[in-house]
């Protein structure tokens, strides 16, 4: 019977205490690091990917030059597909483009052209069209710009630039 019991015992207490803490710290502190290194060389690819998304190098048609009325405004998406963009004719023969995710928490921006500035509904972040400068509220910065061309009496965005403002 006693015989049964030390197999039993052993098989249900197969730990080895002597070594139980020094495996655990070790394994611990081995595990942490191993994790941590992992995580860090697994993320060095998508930053480097970021950087390079941020600096496009295609063109994209937006409209015709005549298709805006002073004070209109289109929207389109600049450099990806899921990139809100808006193209406003402030003038004559002046046009802004930026992209309209508000910089607080990424709530989409619009164009209030009564009171001429453009509006985050979500935590009334107000931003100028001349240069998407924060004019009020909660936004950190203004809204990134994007650059146009003007080709053929189309209006292309080319490039976009961070604001620093």
């Amino acid at each position: 019977m006693k015989k049964i019991e030390e197999f039993l015992r052993s098989l249900t207490f197969n730990i080895r205490r002597d070594r139980e803490l020094d495996l655990n710290r070790r394994g611990f502190v081995a595990s942490t690091l191993s994790l941590m290194g992992l995580l860090f060389l697994s993320s060095t690819p998508l930053v480097v990917l970021s950087k390079r998304a941020e600096t496009p190098d295609l063109e994209t048609f937006i409209a015709n030059v005549g298709d805006l009325a002073v004070g209109d405004s289109v929207t389109f998406s600049y450099p990806k597909e899921h990139d809100p963009a808006m193209l406003i004719r402030i003038a004559e023969n002046e046009y802004r483009a930026y992209n309209i995710k508000c910089t607080h928490l990424m709530c989409p921006v619009y164009w209030e052209k009564e009171e001429g500035h453009l509006v985050c509904p979500c935590h009334h972040g107000f931003f100028n069209v001349e240069d998407g400068s924060v004019i009020a509220g909660p936004p950190p910065r203004g809204l990134p710009t994007i650059q146009l061309a003007f080709k053929d009496n189309g209006i292309y965005a080319v490039g976009i630039t961070q604001s620093q403002h």
